[in-house]
């Protein structure tokens, strides 16, 4: 008698319980790498193609907003966290780090932005950022061999006022590391909070890539940046050795198998839902739930897909609708959740199966926990989410998105053209640009009345490259549904928004 003959059939209130599991799933509140948002012990999730980001030697890791950077960022920092990394990833050594946060967006997470003004003022970075950036880094490094004193940046800068000094202090702590056989990890995270102005952004980041590139002559001093990809080439960076620490980065990129993983090992940990889980699992053949996160690398629903689908379509059904003809819920999530780079954030994952979650609960689902169309219901508000979010590093994306409402993509690059012209778009997006002391949608000159006639090209251009448009073979554009829905685009046979 098989397994599954042997297991009874899970029960209503079981359904209910896992349900509401996914329900309480919080993916868009933000991490910070301190405090009480920081990374918690039950979310940590390890998919082993991150390995690469949270080796001590990879210097840059990119990833898109709502990707995992401030997550790992606070997982290497905090001792609970990065001792079950440790176990996750047994042959990064990450037992033998010591951390220390160089700047965090956040209190009592390293300098902080008013530091950064007072000691850097507003038009002297080529000139003071190198100094302070090396001050920030010694005052790191000395926690190692001076733990009981302290280590202002203002006392770093007048203690190394001499290059050779720091030299000097650096290579001794760099021994002493060596001796004890430990690596001192510098992180840098939320690189964006340390000024609203973009070009002051650029010159203090180049600064900091200049101070971070002089470690590499230390045997046990490394330092971690995380960006995101944009920002990266968005910024006018003049670091000469930037194609080198380019070349080297990891990147937070999540797989389909990954995003389900993820999702299954909350509800594997999740303390109410746990033991109905597990039931479930075992109806299905699917074993049972691990006893310990440490064995999440080795439990099959973390990256098998197929076991994954199995569980899947047992929680959702096999299709978003009648037949194969509206696409496998297993893949639907997935496909429809990519920007126009084809990155898909666990943000957005988790964002969609928690308000299908929500909605299916008020629904009759039968032995369903998630109904197929609260998935398509949660892929709007996903999409939602997601255009907010961009909003907050774009704040010109809303003005730019409006006059496209009602669009059908894909369509000739002349119809977005000229639904902007007829709307002003391009000198209203450079207006707001310019009021938040934010990027412009377009490259304009210095003057506070630039040229901006036949610049919707270039905006077109400009939302290729974030991944909100895509250019396709046959030269038209098109949107993907995380942006398109949001923006109230259509698409024949695509998600309809709420117009």
């Amino acid at each position: 008698m098989s397994l599954r003959q042997r297991s009874r059939p899970p029960k209503p209130e079981d359904i209910t319980t896992i349900r509401e599991a996914i329900a309480r799933f919080d993916p868009s509140a933000s991490t910070t790498i301190v405090g009480a948002d920081k990374a918690k012990l039950r979310d940590v999730f390890a998919p082993t193609a991150h390995s690469k980001a949270l080796d001590p030697a990879t210097t840059l890791v990119l990833g898109a907003r709502g990707a995992g950077k401030s997550f790992w960022a606070s997982v290497l920092y905090n001792k609970d966290t990065r001792q079950l990394a440790t176990d996750l990833y047994p042959r990064l050594g990450l037992d033998k780090l010591q951390v220390q946060i160089g700047f965090g967006g956040v209190s009592r997470a390293g300098v902080s932005k008013p530091e950064i003004d007072r000691l850097v003022p507003n038009g002297q970075e080529r000139t003071a950022a190198d100094a302070f950036w090396r001050a920030i880094i010694a005052g790191a490094a000395l926690k190692v061999t001076e733990p009981n004193q302290k280590h202002t940046p203002t006392d770093m800068l007048d203690r190394f006022a001499d290059p050779e000094d720091w030299a000097e202090a650096m290579a001794e702590v760099d021994d002493d590391l060596t001796n004890r056989d430990e690596t001192l990890l510098i992180v840098f995270d939320a690189l964006d909070a340390i000024s609203e102005d973009w070009g002051r952004l650029s010159a203090l980041i180049d600064a900091l890539m200049r101070a971070v590139w002089e470690l590499r002559g230390f045997n046990a001093i490394r330092a971690k940046l995380f960006m995101r990809p944009d920002q990266l080439s968005e910024l006018t960076l003049r670091f000469v050795e930037l194609p080198k620490l380019r070349s080297g980065a990891a990147k937070l990129g999540w797989r389909q198998s990954d995003l389900y993983g993820l999702m299954f090992a909350r509800l594997a940990f999740d303390e109410d839902a746990r033991d109905a889980f597990g039931r479930f699992l075992q109806y299905r053949g699917l074993g049972k739930p691990p006893e310990k996160q440490e064995e999440l690398r080795t439990w099959k629903l973390s990256n098998n897909e197929s076991q994954q689908q199995k569980l899947f379509e047992a929680m959702a059904g096999n299709f978003m609708g009648a037949g194969p003809r509206k696409g496998k819920t297993f893949d639907w999530p997935y496909n429809h959740l990519a920007d126009g780079l084809g990155d898909v954030t666990p943000r957005s994952f988790l964002i969609l199966m928690q308000n299908a979650a929500e909605r299916s609960q008020s629904r009759d689902a039968g032995s369903l926990v998630l109904l197929p169309q609260t998935i398509r219901e949660g892929l709007r508000e996903a999409s939602k989410v997601r255009i907010e979010q961009l909003n907050t590093e774009y704040p010109w994306i809303k003005r730019v998105l409006q006059p496209l409402a009602g669009l059908r993509v894909p369509a000739d690059p002349q119809v977005f053209f000229d639904a902007w012209t007829m709307n002003a778009t391009v000198e209203a997006a450079v207006k707001i640009a310019r009021n938040e002391n934010a990027l412009p949608p377009v490259l304009v000159g210095s003057s506070r009345k630039p040229d901006l006639s036949d610049k919707e090209a270039d905006l077109a251009e400009r939302l290729t490259k974030m991944g909100v448009l895509i250019s396709r073979p046959d030269g038209r554009y098109d949107m993907p549904d995380l942006f398109r829905i949001g923006a109230a685009l259509l698409k024949k046979g695509g998600v309809t928004p709420n117009v």
